[in-house]
């Protein structure tokens, strides 16, 4: 039997267990191989009509809803893949024949990614003022060849060829569905993909492409499915004729598939496999393409109003879904498949009356009861989740079970632990040793009433000469930061919360700190409070950091957007920043005076780089002159020692 129908069975046979106390082994000397990042992407779709996407894409709630994307700290999120993109492109005209191309919305939106840090995922998805009508039509298929050519091409020279080249170039999304917006034959996809690769060679053979980007199948390559488009241009790839170089196969860089879970985990995992095998099987020379699951989403169905996904149900699962991917794919030297990107698609804007309860990273409130209609966001759970997943090291530790630490901790119960070490490469900045441990407890899409202590077995031999130790932990649970909670039963699910009613709902907003303590340096193990408990839904990480020689470097890219009067977003960038043991960062405010002295502003604790700045009227002060003036931010570790303020800058709305 191979690898895959192996995990296939074993996956199909998951154990159903209670949450009873987990017991965990863990030693920071025994690293198992390397561990990327490979979660940190999004993504989302205008909503019709596609040729106004701008519209959308553009929004000041769309690019409130980046800003908190790029906040996310260490790049925790750098893809964001987006839907017809190029109807962002309009023809404004014809000379000697050809399309004159207007490409101002794009360049806005993918300037807009850059600045905030982020990458697109480029899906070639799109058609500029629609000139473009039949991909069997010769004409047309150069003409689309030319056109990606010349987006790619001004792109590299506006940003780069060394950013250009990170990003996923992909077909059309989910070319199965035929959702076009105009006729394309199976012949004329394959053309399209031709041509698209061509033109992307032609700006530069760096550029990465692939696809299919397949989704409305669950039965991929099966008998009935011959001549759909997922299938049809497989075999284009491997057997077909290359429309301009009449050479037999075109490259496909990856291979992305959407495969979700209907509300368990287990079945993003079976789905994955059961695709990856039957392409291996019918097309060998494919088998160890990247793989990409560039929607793994927990439920189909982003707009759909679903309570858990407003809070740690949809963090722990989320949690879950990457560990068991990690251990069972990415970590397993003997799994064929080549798993290099998961990505959640809930870079969406939610709508009334579902602010929390659709896919999404945020809440969004339209507050449309104000003289000026404004909108707000409120950071939901699975925001905070992704925030402490980019707490995570680069080289992964075993984990073992009960009191054996040669047996590894099980990927099919509702528990589970990944570990990670960080060595810094450079000892005189603020960079130094870490070791984190994630721990979940998860039911799926299930609420659970189950809890468990925790029995933990923590070696670690930190390198010399570490002097200091602290250790922070961070969760998400029903328990600690709850915004959806606060606003339902609190507030009664109020449209239009007060300013004070914002005010503490920010302060259930990110990821909840539940432990900050030394730890004693040298060999030996770290001792937890007593009773420490995992409750269900939960994913928890404790984060152990030496203290580095240095100070936290100084913030940079400081900046601002006006959310309505007497609020603003201030955002900045952790760039620079090289340590991840971060407490909080302080927003400093001087009303008057460019080097301070500074106010702290920001009454909550964050490690993501963004903060809403929003004070109540007092001592006859209000409305923007509570926050006109000069602004700067600072880097706090977890010894509570401050980095420089950023430049100062002035803010007037």
């Amino acid at each position: 039997m191979d690898f895959l129908a192996i995990i296939l069975l074993a996956l199909c046979v998951q154990v159903k267990t209670q949450s009873e106390d987990i017991s965990l082994k863990v030693s920071s000397d025994d690293v198992r191989g390397p561990f990327q990042h490979f979660w940190r992407s999004t993504g989302f779709c205008p909503p019709d009509p596609h040729q106004e996407a701008h519209a959308f894409d553009l929004s000041n709630d769309m690019l409130q809803n980046l800003a908190y994307i790029g906040a996310v700290p260490h790049r925790g999120i750098e893809q964001v893949r987006i839907h017809w993109l190029l109807d962002l492109v309009t023809v404004s005209g014809y000379s000697s024949g050809s399309p004159v191309y207007n490409f101002t919305y794009l360049d806005q939106l993918l300037q807009q990614l850059y600045i905030n840090g982020l990458k697109p995922g480029f899906e070639v998805m799109g058609n500029p003022s629609n000139i473009f009508t039949d991909f069997e039509n010769k004409t047309q298929v150069y003409m689309w060849r030319d056109f990606i050519k010349l987006v790619a091409s001004r792109y590299i020279t506006m940003f780069g060829l060394d950013y250009v080249k990170t990003w996923n170039f992909e077909n059309w999304n989910e070319p199965n569905c035929q959702d076009f917006d105009m006729n394309i034959t199976l012949q004329g996809f394959a053309n399209y993909y031709d041509a698209t690769s061509e033109g992307l060679m032609a700006a530069n053979s760096d550029l990465i492409f692939g696809g299919p980007g397949g989704g409305c199948d669950d039965l991929l390559l099966k008998s009935h499915h011959h001549g759909k488009y997922d299938e049809f241009l497989f075999n284009h790839v491997v057997n077909g004729t290359n429309y301009f170089t009449g050479k037999t196969g075109v490259r496909m860089d990856f291979i992305s598939l959407h495969r979700k879970g209907n509300g368990k985990s287990v079945n993003v995992l079976l789905e994955e496999v059961a695709s990856m095998k039957a392409i291996s099987e019918k097309y060998p020379t494919l088998a160890n393409k990247p793989f990409y699951n560039d929607e793994s989403d927990p439920m189909v169905g982003w707009s759909k109003d679903l309570p858990w996904r407003a809070d740690a149900i949809y963090g722990a699962m989320a949690v879950k879904i990457i560990a068991q991917h990690q251990n069972i794919f990415v970590a397993n030297p003997d799994c064929p498949i080549n798993y290099q990107l998961l990505s959640y698609d809930n870079g969406f804007l939610s709508y009334y009356p579902h602010q929390f309860t659709q896919r999404t990273l945020l809440a969004r409130f339209q507050m449309n009861n104000t003289k000026q209609p404004y909108t707000t966001f409120i950071q939901k759970p699975i925001y905070g989740t992704m925030c402490m997943l980019s707490l995570l090291g680069e080289q992964q530790v075993f984990v073992g079970t009960g009191g054996d630490v040669t047996q590894p901790i099980r990927n099919d119960t509702e528990t589970g632990a990944l570990a990670t070490v960080h060595i810094p490469t450079d000892n005189t900045t603020s960079d130094s040793w870490q070791m984190s441990l994630l721990i979940y407890d998860s039911d799926d899409s299930n609420h659970g009433t189950s809890y468990g202590e925790l029995d933990l077995d923590w070696y670690i031999n930190p390198p010399d000469p570490t002097q200091e130790l602290m250790l922070v932990g961070y969760v998400v649970s029903g328990l600690s930061n709850d915004p959806y909670g606060v606003w339902t039963g609190l507030y009664n699910k109020t449209d239009y919360p007060t300013p004070k009613q914002f005010q503490f709902l920010r302060t259930q907003e990110g990821v909840g700190r539940v432990a900050y303590q030394p730890v004693k340096p040298g060999p030996g193990k770290v001792i937890l409070p007593p009773r420490w408990q995992i409750l269900q839904p939960e994913a928890s990480l404790l984060h152990l950091c030496a203290k580095p020689v240095a100070v936290p470097e100084q913030v940079t890219g400081l900046r601002f957007m006006t959310i309505t009067v007497g609020q603003v977003l201030v955002i900045w960038s952790d760039e620079n920043i090289k340590s991840k043991c971060i407490y909080t960062y302080v927003v400093g405010y001087s009303p008057n005076n460019s080097t301070g002295p500074f106010q702290r502003v920001n009454n909550v604790d964050t490690i993501a780089t963004i903060s809403v700045i929003s004070p109540l009227p007092q001592n006859g002060t209000s409305g923007d002159d509570l926050v006109r003036g000069y602004y700067a931010v600072r880097a706090i570790d977890y010894w509570k020692r401050p980095g420089p303020y950023s430049q100062p800058k002035f803010y007037s709305p």
